[in-house]
């Protein structure tokens, strides 16, 4: 497995970030990693300010700058004394979605940590959140933090469709979250199972049917277990996929869901996955998204 060495964690300085801040620094703590802390300006708002200033205000937004940078580099210090890490702090400016997914690429970061939403989740409603544009865009994977980060996680749910991607989900679980107990999770239907009936199958058939499917699942996801079939449980279940995983991952009490990028229907949404953009929004624990680099890779 590829270590982990590199973390960049973006912050707006609101509540929701502080809880992205606190989950990368333990985990660049469990991983020995460098953390970079991320805070963007909004290019837009600095454009206006610019606009807007008068001559002998120049220095207005040279303070401006000054006043994050220093809080930024409080932060960095901060997170660095408690957990004993190396913090790096960047202070950039442009589009918050671009930007993350930019330096993550410059720093070769091998996780983006993010919050749920920033200082404006009403605007995120109408345009979609910055998290889910960086989950569309970044080349690493993003970890979307939605709780306290009390302790390293402890149950881990692997959301898999049996796409060739599944390994690189797995193998991403196990190196993220080492120690927790990992479920593999699998949703299943049989093909035009709502039409067979019409077309003459019998409740018979289509229970056999059902059992071969079910089988299939059962089978590929041991082979993704491997030799840690003995410390990983595996759950099947009838079912839709978005129903299915969310009832899993409160039967698990699951702290962290792993997905891939590319979704169960690659017509559904050519940028991300159905299942994908139903665990951001809807899951009550930590998400993972696995970018399609590092599916190839698996």
């Amino acid at each position: 497995m590829k270590p982990i060495k590199t973390i960049l964690v973006a912050t707006d300085f609101s509540t929701t970030a502080k809880r992205a801040e606190e989950r990368a620094a333990l985990l660049a703590a469990e991983h020995d990693a460098r953390l970079f802390l991320l805070h963007n300006l909004p290019g837009h708002t600095l454009q206006r300010l610019r606009e807007r200033l008068t001559p002998g205000h120049a220095g207005t937004e040279s303070r401006l700058l000054e006043h994050y940078r220093a809080a930024l580099q409080r932060l960095a210090e901060d997170l660095s004394g408690r957990w004993q890490i190396e913090v790096t702090p960047r202070l950039v400016a442009g589009q918050a979605h671009r930007e993350i997914s930019g330096v993550a690429a410059e720093v070769g970061a091998d996780l983006v940590v993010l919050g749920t939403s920033g200082e404006h989740p009403a605007i995120a409603l109408f345009l979609g959140s910055t998290a889910e544009r960086v989950v569309r865009e970044s080349p690493a994977p993003v970890l979307v933090v939605r709780n306290e980060a009390r302790e390293p996680y402890a149950r881990v749910l692997a959301a898999l469709d049996l796409s060739p991607h599944g390994a690189a989900v797995v193998d991403l679980a196990w190196r993220v979250a080492p120690a927790a107990g990992l479920t593999l999770g699998h949703a299943f239907e049989v093909p035009f199972e709502g039409k067979l009936q019409f077309a003459g199958a019998s409740q018979e058939e289509i229970d056999d049917y059902r059992r071969e499917e079910r089988e299939r699942a059962l089978t590929a996801l041991g082979v993704l277990a491997g030799e840690k079939a003995d410390q990983t449980d595996i759950r099947i279940e009838h079912g839709l996929a978005d129903a299915v995983l969310l009832r899993q991952l409160r039967e698990t009490s699951a702290d962290l869901v792993v997905v891939g990028k590319h979704g169960s229907s690659e017509m559904v949404d050519l940028l991300l996955g159905s299942m994908t953009k139903h665990l951001l929004r809807e899951a009550g624990c930590d998400v993972l998204v696995v970018p399609p680099a590092l599916e190839r890779e698996s």
